[in-house]
């Protein structure tokens, strides 16, 4: 076997290194994986950006109540100025699909109530009394708000219809 001078392999390898067009040629090897990879990741990426939430993706932090299910609204919690409405799941109410539900009321303060308005809705507790209360109320398309009447600047909270 001719084994082959080591200034004649460094020289090859110098030659190759040095000129130009073995240069692209490792940086096409380089490139070529991410000019693949790189269209699926941003089609992936742009998918999930512009997916709309419905009954079976909720937002994050979200959940979204079926039609017919029960809503629980609290005011109160002893003096506290807190009001808050969840569904069933527990999770804040930020959007509904139009329908009927049933909603729940723990009027838990003599100095709170509870005030669920909004299109073709108009519910409340009263303010002297703690009481519980069940409504069915239709939701049609737009803005509700529930509120305590006499602290509406600090107790008020807002969800959509669709």
């Amino acid at each position: 076997m001719i084994e082959p001078d080591q200034n004649s392999i460094e020289s090859d390898q110098n030659a190759t290194r040095n000129h130009p067009f073995a240069k692209g040629v490792h940086r096409a090897r380089v490139i070529r994986p991410l000019a693949l990879v790189l269209p699926i990741a941003l089609l992936s990426l742009a998918t999930a950006c512009s997916s709309t939430p419905d009954s079976t993706t909720p937002a994050a932090g979200s959940s979204v109540a079926a039609v017919g299910s029960v809503l629980t609204g609290t005011v109160g919690q002893g003096d506290a100025f807190v009001i808050t409405l969840v569904d069933s799941a527990g999770a804040p109410v930020t959007s509904l699909k139009a329908g009927s539900y049933t909603v729940k009321v723990k009027d838990e303060s003599a100095k709170h109530d509870f005030h669920l308005t909004g299109p073709g809705v108009d519910e409340k507790t009263g303010v002297p009394e703690t009481t519980e209360a069940t409504w069915t109320v239709k939701l049609s398309a737009g803005t509700y708000t529930f509120a305590c009447d006499p602290h509406a600047q600090k107790m008020v909270g807002t969800f959509t219809v669709t």
